[in-house]
């Protein structure tokens, strides 16, 4: 059937297009067609990417039948985010030393001290689309390298007066993906990749 928009089924005018952060495309628009009538529309919609969810579809007060879909593509045009996470740090320590007080003969004295450091560090969020059938935990991703610095250190308790004892702690970094959170859109996800730095003491 001929209509002013062409021949049925009929895209309506009116798709509207809007591409997220993740870099995933959404197409939405309607579909109209002559109700009981066997119109295949998979050619309008196929062109725009995977439907999800299944389409809605009413009859319209003319006796139409609509569908109204939202369609998704990937465009492989993410994004990324900087974050800082602040992260402390303390080690406890003990010595045990021989110790002459006036004129007493020498005397073990154990000394105990804490030493705190505050760090910050970078965190790093990747926005991407993935493949919902993908598993998190196979997938091939190289954490960033992430940029930290200490803002304070602060020791507590009592340490020796003489002698090479620590008085800092000796901290080694690495970067990790520490999580990866997904939202589902049919055979697509959202998702947030979440590199952060990780430091261990020595």
């Amino acid at each position: 059937m001929q209509t002013l928009f062409g021949t049925f089924p009929i895209l309506l005018p009116g798709v509207t297009e809007s591409v997220s952060s993740y870099g995933l495309k959404k197409i939405s628009g309607k579909i109209v067609f002559p109700t009981g009538g066997n119109a295949t529309y998979d050619d309008l919609i196929d062109p725009f990417g995977e439907v999800f969810p299944a389409p809605q579809i009413c009859t319209t007060v003319s006796g139409l039948t609509e569908i109204t879909f939202d369609a998704y593509s990937d465009t492989g045009s993410g994004s990324g985010v900087f974050g800082i996470d602040v992260v402390n740090l303390s080690k406890s320590f003990t010595h045990t030393a021989m110790v002459t007080i006036g004129n007493n003969p020498p005397e073990p004295v154990t000394y105990n001290w804490t030493i705190t450091e505050i760090w910050v560090a970078d965190s790093y969020t990747e926005r991407k689309v993935l493949a919902s059938g993908a598993s998190s935990t196979s997938l091939q991703i190289t954490p960033l390298t992430l940029g930290k610095k200490m803002l304070d250190r602060i020791i507590t308790g009592a340490m020796p007066f003489s002698g090479f004892f620590a008085n800092q702690l000796t901290v080694t970094w690495s970067s990790v993906v520490s999580s990866i959170t997904r939202r589902n859109f049919g055979i697509f996800d959202e998702a947030d990749i979440v590199s952060s730095a990780v430091a261990t003491i020595a």
